[in-house]
C-alpha cells in the first residue's frame, strides 16, 4: 500500500505543476476572452480564437453585461447591427447573434438573457430563410447546459484552461497577434466585426462566389428545403415571452444582396420563401429588407459599400436598418428600403417584390449569369 501511495504522490509531484502551468498560460493569454485578462499588444490583444467558441463565450459573457437590449438572429445580424447605435437607449446593450444559428438557438440564447436580465427591455432579431430550415440542425457547440443559468460550467472552465484545445487556442492567439491578418474578431458587446489589413484585400468577389456556392452546397440551407413548423413555433414562443413580460420586440428580415435572392430563386425556393414571409407575419408584422431595392441592388465590385459578401450586409447598412426600425434619423433611410409587412399586404408586397425582380434581372444578366453558373458547379 504504501508503495502505492509513494507512486500517487510522485505522478501528483510531477503533474501538478504542468496542470498549473498549463491553467495559467491560458488563463494570461485567455484566448477566449473569459477571465479579462490583460491585453498585451503583439501577445493576446486580438482575440482570433473567439469565433470558433463563440457561442461558450457569448454565454458568458451575458451572466457579466446582463444587458437590457439584444441582438439576435444570424451571422448577418452578428456582423451588422451595432450595440452602441444612438438609437438604442436600453443599455446596456449586446450582439447575441448566432453564426450559422437557426431559430431555435436563437430561442435558447434569448431565454438565457432573459434569466440572467430579468429587466430585459428591447429585443431585435433578424431572421432568415435558412434558420426555418427544418434540415438547419444545431450547431455542433452548442450546449444547452450552459444556458439559463449565471456560472461557468465545470467542464467548461476545464475546458478554457486545462485542454489541449485551450493550449492550441492560445499558442493560435500569439501567433495570430504577431502575424495579424485575421478577419474573424469581436467587439466587448459581442458584435462581429471584419478587420482586413493591407495585405489581405477583402477580395470581395470572390467572398460573393464563395457565400453563393455555399448556400447551394450546404447542407441546411438552399441544397434542400423544407419549411419547419417547430421552427415557427419557437418564433412565436420568443414573440409571446415577450408580450408577457413587456420586452419590446422588434423583427426583420435581412437585407442580403440581390445575388442572394436570385441564388434563392435559382434553387427553386422562391414559392417556399414567400410561404415563409406569409407564416412569419401571422405571428408578427415584421421589417423586410429583403428583396431589390438601392441598398441591396449594388452591383458587385471590389469597391462596394454596403456587402461582404453576398450574404452579410455592412454596419452602414445595419445602421440604416435601425434607423427604420426606431425611427431614428428616417431621413438617412431610402424609401424603398424596409417595408412592414403585415397578413393584410403581405401579397401585395410580395407582388411588388416579383415586379422588382423582373426588373432587376432585365437591367442584370452579367450577375443573374454568375448566380447561374454557380448554381451549375459541381
Amino acid at each position: 500500500m504504501n508503495n502505492y501511495r509513494k507512486f500517487n504522490l510522485a505522478v501528483l509531484s510531477v503533474s501538478f505543476p504542468g496542470l498549473l502551468a498549463c491553467g495559467l498560460f491560458n488563463i494570461v493569454i485567455d484566448p477566449y476572452d473569459i477571465f479579462n485578462s490583460y491585453e498585451l499588444p503583439g501577445v493576446n490583444q486580438l482575440k482570433t480564437e473567439k469565433f470558433k467558441n463563440l457561442k461558450l463565450f457569448k454565454a458568458i459573457d451575458i451572466t457579466k453585461i446582463k444587458p437590457k437590449t439584444i441582438f439576435l438572429g444570424s451571422s448577418r445580424a452578428g456582423i451588422g447591427l451595432n450595440p452602441t447605435h444612438p438609437a438604442i437607449v436600453n443599455q446596456p446593450a449586446y450582439n447575441l447573434a448566432l453564426s450559422g444559428g437557426n431559430i431555435y438557438e436563437s430561442k435558447l440564447y434569448f431565454k438565457h438573457a432573459l434569466a440572467n436580465q430579468p429587466e430585459l427591455k428591447t429585443v431585435v432579431l433578424g431572421i432568415d430563410l435558412f434558420m426555418f430550415n427544418e434540415l438547419k440542425v444545431n450547431e455542433l457547440d452548442l450546449n444547452e447546459e450552459r444556458l439559463e443559468i449565471s456560472n461557468i460550467l465545470p467542464q467548461d472552465l476545464l475546458s478554457i484552461t486545462l485542454s489541449l484545445d485551450a493550449i492550441y487556442a492560445s499558442a493560435n492567439t500569439i501567433k495570430s497577434n504577431r502575424y495579424p491578418n485575421a478577419y474573424h474578431l469581436f467587439k466587448e458587446n459581442g458584435m462581429h466585426y471584419t478587420s482586413y489589413s493591407e495585405r489581405h484585400p477583402p477580395q470581395i468577389i470572390n467572398r460573393f462566389k464563395k457565400s453563393i456556392s455555399e448556400y447551394f452546397k450546404t447542407d441546411g440551407y438552399y441544397k434542400e428545403y423544407h419549411l419547419s413548423n417547430e421552427f415557427l413555433s419557437d418564433l412565436q414562443e420568443i414573440v409571446s415571452v415577450c408580450k408577457q413580460r413587456n420586452v419590446d420586440i422588434k423583427i426583420f428580415i435581412s437585407p442580403s444582396h440581390a445575388t442572394q435572392w436570385e441564388a434563392a430563386r435559382a434553387a427553386g425556393l422562391w414559392s417556399l420563401f414567400e410561404e415563409w414571409k406569409r407564416e412569419v407575419v401571422e405571428i408578427i408584422p415584421v421589417w423586410d429588407f429583403s428583396g431589390y431595392n438601392s441598398i441591396t441592388a449594388e452591383p458587385i465590385s471590389e469597391d462596394m459599400k454596403n456587402y461582404w459578401d453576398s450574404s452579410h450586409y455592412r454596419k452602414e447598412v445595419g445602421d440604416l436598418v435601425l434607423n427604420r426600425l426606431f425611427h431614428y434619423q428616417e431621413e438617412t433611410v431610402p424609401d424603398d428600403f424596409g417595408v412592414l409587412i403585415t397578413p393584410t399586404n403581405v401579397d401585395d408586397h410580395l407582388a411588388q417584390i416579383r415586379t422588382e425582380q423582373a426588373s432587376w434581372v432585365e437591367k442584370n444578366l452579367d450577375e443573374v449569369k454568375f448566380v447561374e453558373d454557380l448554381k451549375s458547379e459541381k
